[in-house]
Parts: structure tokens; C-alpha cells; sequence
């Protein structure tokens, strides 16, 4: 049989359970670490959701609280001397500590203070040792190496002397420097050069840039610091800008080197550079120097958000902006994100803004673009609200509206569609249309439409919000109301109740049973009663002009209800009540039955009652929804002949004359006996 374990994260752990105060984790797991690195530690508290303190030796490196019990963390390695340490955890709230030992380990650095500079400048380089030992003197050996395809590596040894109270040691070298080996040291060459801290002991290394150009991301108009050394002196040259990605050459420039071999000119960017990358290069009348001057920057451009709104000042998606430099002719293309918004990187001068809507063009707008900015675009787009009522003005809501659109562009006939529904107040808007479409909207309830011959809307209005009316129209509805022998109904009341809107109607028949009334297209709940009882519910739909039937079968029913004794024998004279959706009475005949015609069926209680005897009586409750024959028994009485008694008397007097009877038996035997005694 094989087991699974299931193994709980140790922060799930940690969080949940209470381990006390506990370093449980170091990384690196040696628990050592040079100055200025990160160590990441996991531990636990006694005090859930406590604050903490970590510390090295006596320096505060992070503090916190903690996720339940569980701490996790990280933090530098601060300045120290080199050597073993305290790793001390610290609970605040109950001031418990959990210590480990942690090893400071020694770091080596070296850094140009400007990152970049331009050939020919010099370069201040810091050269440091972090977490060393007290009584120790230390030395580098810093090695400059020239960019690629060049090989050569200048070296100095520099002096650092003894590290401070918190183990640092430090000195700056310049380079290019005489004392520098070989002879020549020099920043000459345009590129990446690499310095190093004891190369051969790989202790630390880094690099810094020269360029010939002071600027890498200059906008036009802005100006390029070009200086460029160990050229011949005198010699003349070509400067050449040429964009990368088409290769078009922008602008050209004759310059010459001084009697020191520096060219030293500036460069306006032209008002023709496209935002993109550039190449900017210096090309001598003779021999090329070994790493040629040849620098790429980037005309990064501004960044500018165009707001697309239509006339409403509602934010339109889906809008593509052209942005057009009028410098250049270059045209850039961004579509409106989900917040209107179009994002470009344009640079300075003017633009011109184009909107378009499906390949329409439904706004222009010119810009002038002097730094990072954001404009609003106006669409020329309406909002075109629909509004649904019927031939009284009434508003109808829940009306589907199925829209579809043609209209031209550039392109030629385009179409397109869109859904919506009315709300409680009848109208649906479609956003951002456009007031140059041709639209048909259909309107339907039930799936059913009911404009189709007034479905067609053009030449709308360019504002804000157009507004477009659709009448629902009124249908005649002829009803013939049948009972349960489909005999007419007279006089019976008819409510008609819109099942989605509410809309109400209400009709009597006539003394034929019909009513004709005029309602709004659609599905009705309708309601038959007579008098104030409900006959009838059911659903009628006025789809168009129709005449419907609605059978009442509860309606000109026939009940005869017999009232019998305990023996069953009819009661005659007895009256009987009906209480359900109507109330009526009648009498029992002869036969001990009464007679109902035309009622109203449903469920209802039957009541007899034998008139001037106040007990005789007897209620029942049934449900009638047909012609039907119910017997009543009045079990606590019996008849014989015309009179009623009860039927508990009956029993007596039946029992009395049993026992009389039984007695004239029992005396007339006695007598007999003495009689036939005498004579023996």
C-alpha cells in the first residue's frame, strides 16, 4: 500500500501554529554575505500579528510585523567589519529574542562617478573595499579596458589603506593618467569601456560609456554637443544624421578638427526627424579612426493622449486617431483604448488630428505640441436616444430594439447593427451614431415587431443627443365570453393587463356576451368576472386586429344537492346555502332535493339547514367545476312522515317499547304458568 504525504507550506505553518520566538530559515544558507547584499530570513513570533525587530550585531536591518506567528524579510548587509555577527530576531511585545550567527563577508567596488562622458573627458573612478578587517591595508590593481574591437587594458595600483570603525576603505583614481600602464591611457574611442578591481582575482568589476554626442534622447530644436578627439590635425570631415529604420540621410554637416585633432561642433535636431533612432556619423577626409565615430540616439517625441468624446462630452472607444506631423507628413494611426483614450508620442511642432468612425472621418482638430500634453478630440457623433409609446403617449419599456445602419465612407456602402431594450422609461440611447446614417430599427415585444412600416430614420441632427419616437400601435380586440354550456355571458366585465409593461384595459359584454375594445400591441393577461367573481383568467394575444373566444367553464353550471335523513329518506323544506363565489339559497322539494342553475363553479361550502329546528343542520365543502349531484346527511335526525325528530329520540322510544314488549311477553307467560298450576 503506498502513502501520500501532504506536505503544509512553512509560512501556511508558521502563520497558524505557535513556535515561540524562532529563526527558522537564513538565505544563503551559509548565513554569510558581503556587505551591501541581500539576505532573505524566515522566522516565527510568540505574539501573533506581532511587531518585530531584526538586527546585525547591534544595527537595526528591518523590522515589521508579522502574518500570525510567521515573519519573512529581507535586508542589506550594512556597513560592518568583517567577521561573525549576531543575527538577532526580536518579538517587541514581550522583548524575547531568537539569535543565530551571520558572517559578514568583504565586497569590492569599483564605479565611474559619471557614467558617461564624452571623448577625450577624463573619469573619476571609486574604488572601494566594504566589510574589511581592522589592521589590514589594502591595495587594488584597477584595470581599464578600451571598448571592442580594441584590446587594450590599462592598469594602475592604488593604495586603499586601512578601513574605518565600519570597514570601508576607499580611493578615486582618474582616468586617462600618466601613471597609468602602458603609456597612452585615453578615452578617444567612442563605446563601452570596461574597469575592473584585480581583474585576475575577478574581485569586482563595471563599466562606463563614452560618447561623442552629449544628448541620446534630444527632441528638435534641442541641441547635440558633438566633440570628437584624436583626428589629424586640421582635417576635414562630414558629419551625417541618418534615419534608421529608412535610411533617408536628414541632414549633412562639413566640420574640421582643430590643430589638437578635436572636431567640436553642435547640431540642431532638424524639424524634419521623425520620432524614431538615428545615427549620427563622422566620416574623415582620411584614414578612419580605429573605433569609428558612429553614435545612435533617439528622438523620443512627447507624450500626447487625445481624448476622444463625441457631442455629448461622453469618451468614444474604438475611434482611430490619425495624428499627422506637419513637419514631416508622417501620419501616425492609434485607436481610442477602452477610456477614449488614443496614445502617441508626437514631436514638437504642429499636428494635425483626424478622427474616424468606421472609416468616416467625424473629427478634425490641429495641435501644437511643445511638450508632454493631452488634447480632447471632438467627435461629431449623437447620441440617439429611441423612445417607444403608444398612440396615448404612454411610454413602454422592455421593447426590444433591433438596429442596423448604412451609411458611406471612403471605402464605399458600409453597414453595422446593435441591440438594446427599453428601460422603465421607454427609451434606449445609442451611444456615439452617426447623424449620416440611414438606421432601421425594428421594435418588438414577444419577438413580434410592430413597426415595420414606420421603421426607417435618416438625416438625423449633428448634436448632442437625437431624438427618435416610435409609436406602438392600437389593436381591435373582439371577445366572445361562453360559459359551460357555451351559452353567452351578458354583462360580464373584462380586464386586460399588459403582461410587460402594465399597460391596462377594461370592456363589458353585451347581452350576447360579446365586447370589442381597442388595446395596445401586445400579450394580455385577461381577467373575466361577473359580477365582482373572477370566471376566468387567461393569456390573449393582440399581435394584430383579431376576435378571440374565452370559454368560462365554471360559469352556467348545475348543482342539485339532496338532503337525506340518517336513513337516507329525503328531508324536504330544508334550506340550502352556498357560499363560494357567489351566495345564493333555495329550498328542498318534496324529493329532499334543491336545485342550482347557472352558477359559478369553484370551491364553495354547502350549508342545510331544516328550518325551525335550530341543530338540523349539516356544512360541507366541495369543489363544483361541473354539473354535479351532492347529497347532504343530516345523520342527527330521521323523518317520519312530515315530522323530524331526532334521530337519538327515535332510538329510545324504540328501546322503551322493546322493553314493553318484552315485558307484556314475559307477564302473559307468567300468568299462563300460575293459570295451568290452579287447574293441576
Amino acid at each position: 500500500m503506498a502513502f501520500a504525504a501532504v506536505v503544509t507550506p512553512i509560512e501556511v505553518y508558521a502563520q497558524n501554529t505557535n513556535l515561540g520566538v524562532n529563526l527558522l530559515q537564513i538565505t544563503p544558507s551559509e548565513a554569510t554575505g558581503p556587505v551591501g547584499s541581500s539576505v532573505n530570513v524566515i522566522g516565527t513570533l510568540y505574539t501573533s500579528n506581532g511587531s518585530y525587530q531584526l538586527f546585525v550585531g547591534r544595527t537595526l536591518v528591518a523590522s515589521g510585523k508579522s502574518q500570525g506567528y510567521y515573519v519573512e524579510t529581507n535586508f542589506i548587509v550594512p556597513q560592518l567589519l568583517s567577521g561573525p555577527y549576531a543575527l538577532i530576531l526580536r518579538d517587541v511585545a514581550i522583548n524575547i529574542n531568537s539569535t543565530k550567527q551571520f558572517t559578514v563577508t568583504t565586497n569590492y567596488a569599483i564605479n565611474a562617478v559619471s557614467p558617461s562622458v564624452q571623448e577625450g573627458s577624463n573619469v573619476v573612478l571609486n574604488v572601494t573595499v566594504s566589510g574589511g578587517k581592522l589592521g589590514t591595508s589594502y591595495s587594488a590593481n584597477v584595470g581599464v579596458a578600451l571598448p571592442s574591437p580594441l584590446s587594450t587594458v590599462y592598469t594602475k595600483s592604488v593604495t586603499l589603506g586601512n578601513p574605518n570603525e565600519v570597514g570601508t576603505a576607499s580611493a578615486q583614481v582618474t582616468f586617462p593618467d600618466n601613471s597609468f600602464l602602458p603609456s597612452g591611457s585615453l578615452t578617444d574611442y567612442a563605446g563601452i569601456y570596461t574597469v575592473y578591481f584585480n581583474q585576475s582575482q575577478s574581485l569586482a568589476q563595471n563599466t562606463f560609456t563614452v560618447n561623442f554626442i552629449d544628448l541620446t534622447t534630444p527632441h528638435r530644436g534641442q541641441t547635440i554637443n558633438v566633440r570628437a578627439t584624436a583626428y589629424q590635425a586640421n582635417e576635414p570631415a562630414t558629419l551625417t544624421v541618418t534615419n534608421v529604420k529608412s535610411g533617408t540621410v536628414i541632414d549633412t554637416a562639413a566640420v574640421a578638427a582643430t590643430v589638437d585633432g578635436v572636431i567640436s561642433t553642435n547640431w540642431i535636431v532638424s524639424a524634419n526627424a521623425d520620432v524614431g533612432d538615428y545615427t549620427i556619423k563622422i566620416t574623415p577626409q582620411n584614414a578612419q579612426k580605429s573605433i569609428p565615430d558612429t553614435q545612435t540616439f533617439t528622438v523620443p517625441g512627447y507624450s500626447i493622449k487625445v481624448q476622444t468624446n463625441n457631442l455629448a462630452g461622453q469618451v468614444v472607444e474604438g475611434i482611430v486617431v490619425s495624428a499627422i506631423d506637419e513637419s514631416t507628413k508622417t501620419t501616425y494611426n492609434v485607436t481610442s483604448d477602452s477610456n477614449g483614450v488614443a496614445n502617441f508620442k508626437l514631436e514638437s511642432g504642429t499636428a494635425v488630428l483626424i478622427a474616424f468612425w468606421n472609416a468616416v472621418n467625424v473629427g478634425e482638430e490641429s495641435i501644437t505640441v511643445r511638450g508632454d500634453a493631452t488634447f480632447t478630440l471632438s467627435c461629431q457623433l449623437t447620441n440617439i436616444k429611441i423612445t417607444v409609446k403608444n398612440t396615448n403617449g404612454i411610454a413602454m419599456p422592455f421593447v426590444d430594439l433591433n438596429i442596423a445602419y448604412r451609411y458611406q465612407s471612403n471605402a464605399g456602402t458600409k453597414t453595422g447593427s446593435a441591440t438594446g431594450q427599453t428601460d422603465s422609461s421607454g427609451s434606449y440611447t445609442l451611444t456615439s451614431g452617426f447623424a449620416g446614417a440611414t438606421y432601421t430599427i425594428d421594435a418588438s415585444i414577444y419577438n413580434q415587431v410592430f413597426n415595420s412600416g414606420n421603421n426607417s430614420v435618416s438625416n438625423l441632427p449633428t448634436q448632442a443627443t437625437a431624438q427618435v419616437f416610435i409609436i406602438c400601435p392600437i389593436e381591435t380586440l373582439s371577445i366572445n365570453i361562453l360559459g359551460f354550456n357555451q351559452e353567452p355571458i351578458p354583462n360580464a366585465r373584462i380586464e386586460l393587463v399588459e403582461l410587460s409593461n402594465g399597460l391596462f384595459y377594461s370592456a363589458s359584454t353585451d347581452s350576447n356576451g360579446f365586447a370589442t375594445t381597442q388595446a395596445t400591441f401586445g400579450m394580455y393577461r385577461a381577467r373575466v368576472f361577473k359580477d365582482t367573481t373572477l370566471i376566468n383568467e387567461t393569456n390573449v394575444n393582440l399581435f394584430n386586429s383579431s376576435s378571440q373566444q374565452i370559454h368560462c367553464t365554471l360559469y352556467g353550471i348545475q348543482l342539485l344537492v339532496a338532503v337525506v335523513d340518517f336513513f337516507g329518506a329525503p328531508i324536504s323544506n330544508a334550506n340550502v346555502t352556498l357560499n363560494g363565489p357567489i351566495h345564493t339559497s333555495s329550498v328542498t322539494q318534496s324529493n329532499g332535493k334543491a336545485t342550482f342553475n347557472n352558477i359559478i363553479g369553484g370551491n364553495m361550502q354547502i350549508i342545510a339547514q331544516v328550518s325551525g329546528t335550530q341543530d338540523a343542520s349539516q356544512a360541507i365543502t366541495v369543489t363544483v367545476n361541473q354539473p354535479s349531484n351532492i347529497q347532504i346527511k343530516i345523520d342527527k335526525y330521521v323523518t317520519l312522515g312530515s315530522i323530524l325528530i331526532q334521530t337519538s329520540a327515535l332510538f329510545t322510544i324504540l328501546v322503551i317499547l322493546i322493553i314493553i314488549v318484552l315485558f307484556v311477553i314475559v307477564e302473559v307467560y307468567r300468568r299462563r304458568r300460575v293459570k295451568h298450576a290452579s287447574a293441576t
